[in-house]
């Protein structure tokens, strides 16, 4: 997982591109759910 955080949020890697969510948690939380998603 790589991200950075901006003024305005944490910038995650999600897919090869860089989203912006409001806390680095959010992040986190996403990324949880898409290796559940490829488990499946």
């Amino acid at each position: 997982m790589k991200g950075y955080y901006t003024a305005n949020g944490y910038y995650g890697n999600v897919r090869g591109k860089y989203v912006l969510f409001s806390t680095e948690t959010d992040y986190y939380e996403v990324m949880q759910q898409e290796a559940e998603n490829e488990e499946n």
